[in-house]
């Protein structure tokens, strides 16, 4: 098969007998296929530079000063047909391990998201884990989708200029006593509650109401 790419290369010479067809074999191969082939490895290595041609399996970085030191980047989790982007911050930084145990040296957040109002209100817990909705009449709030077990979530109700609205609540949220909270009911007023998820049902664990 003729090796168009980085990725088709062998790490045994013998079995580098051609570059994009160009003949390298013992012999065989005549002096003009010298340039093509030099030409033609350019060609490969501007492709992986641009991205256009990746390296296949796996990409591995060694320290300068000690090659057995090494790290291998890996992209067997991503589904096929797919590219993933990570975007390095403009500072040196240590990656956060999911597994190992590190301290935070900055403040880490969610961004803030809010919801759209609507007579049932959605929440997709996966985008919106710290988020609001203003309500413009009594709502209800629907069951969150995509919660996970472990997650924690917040939610603030924010009365429009008029006010007087209510809320109910989908039975997966659970309160202290089986008792929904009765939001607050004056114009432009905030009531915030936090839960903690269970992947089933979103159970309250703190709560402020009437904030100003």
């Amino acid at each position: 098969m003729a090796k168009t790419k980085i990725s088709e290369y062998s790490a045994s010479s013998s079995s580098n007998t051609d570059i994009d067809s160009i003949d390298l074999g013992e012999g065989t191969m005549v002096p003009s296929d010298v340039n093509n082939a030099l030409r033609e490895m350019m060609a490969h290595l501007a492709d992986m530079n641009a991205g256009t041609a990746a390296i296949k399996d796996t990409f591995t970085l060694s320290d300068p000063a000690d090659d057995t030191k090494q790290v291998r980047f890996d992209a067997v989790g991503i589904t096929t047909g797919n590219t993933r982007v990570l975007t390095v911050p403009d500072a040196d930084a240590t990656i956060a391990g999911l597994s190992v145990a590190q301290e935070f040296s900055a403040t880490q957040n969610f961004d803030a998201t809010t919801l759209t109002d609507a007579a049932s209100i959605s929440w997709d817990a996966s985008a919106n884990q710290v988020t609001s909705v203003t309500i413009t009449a009594s709502r209800a709030m629907a069951a969150p989708t995509n919660m996970v077990d472990g997650g924690v979530y917040v939610i603030t109700i924010i009365q429009n200029g008029t006010g007087g609205y209510t809320m109910s609540w989908n039975g997966i949220f659970k309160f202290a006593g089986a008792t929904a909270p009765v939001v607050t009911a004056t114009a432009n007023a905030r009531d915030t509650f936090v839960f903690i998820s269970d992947g089933t049902n979103m159970y309250e664990i703190g709560r402020s109401q009437n904030i100003a």
